[in-house]
């Protein structure tokens, strides 16, 4: 495991070696805008065999990812969001809302959820989107806690296991939010709350309405 403490003197190195261990199918610890965050290069079955080694009780696959701007989204889907899903990431993208729409099938079944579903979220942290940017690919995301523990929004809070599992381990000298992202499903005609946290559910259905 390497651990590496991010700050504005290494940020250029440590993007650098963040790609590197993304492209290598390591498994990766991370702040991002909310909480510390466990991953991965998206659909990848070294990523997904050692999350899985993390949380054995984990049977389904992960279910969400970030990505650095729409395109990502459309490529994973083969489809062109509506004006009404546009009309949110443009509102609130960067930052604390995942949209759960379509997973296409040029992506390899065996990493679909049985809904065929993907959450979609562009973390509000200039780190990590510029290791998307230059990785050029969504990376896997879930919380970095053990089932039953909090999303840890202080790296303290982050336990051994987790660490000791993790390939490269990037801590923040910053406080994060502490706030899980908003996650709401736009597959239907109306957006259907999931999780209501950083962005309230008034708002979502206000520029859902207007767009």
């Amino acid at each position: 495991m390497k651990q590496i403490i991010l700050d504005e003197s290494n940020f250029e190195a440590t993007v650098d070696e963040t790609v590197c261990a993304a492209q290598a199918g390591e498994l990766l610890l991370f702040p991002t805008d909310t909480v510390y965050g466990l991953g991965g290069k998206a659909f990848s079955r070294q990523v997904l065999d050692k999350l899985r080694q993390i949380k054995p009780e984990r049977e389904q696959k992960p279910t969400a990812v970030l990505i650095d701007n729409i395109i990502r989204m459309s490529q994973c889907a083969s489809d062109v969001p509506s004006r009404r899903i546009v009309a949110l990431t443009e509102a609130f993208w960067p930052g604390p809302l995942t949209l759960v729409w379509k997973l296409s099938q040029v992506v390899p079944q065996e990493f679909h959820p049985p809904d065929d579903s993907l959450g979609y979220r562009m973390p509000k942290s200039d780190f990590l989107l510029e290791v998307l940017r230059r990785l050029e690919a969504p990376l896997w995301a879930t919380s970095a806690n053990l089932p039953g523990h909090p999303p840890p929004k202080l790296f303290s809070e982050i336990h051994s296991s987790i660490l000791e599992a993790s390939d490269v381990v990037i801590q923040a000298r910053t406080l994060l939010s502490g706030k899980s992202s908003t996650v709401v499903d736009v597959r239907g005609r109306e957006p259907i709350l999931i999780r209501e946290s950083g962005i309230r559910e008034e708002d979502i259905k206000r520029v859902w309405r207007h767009a």
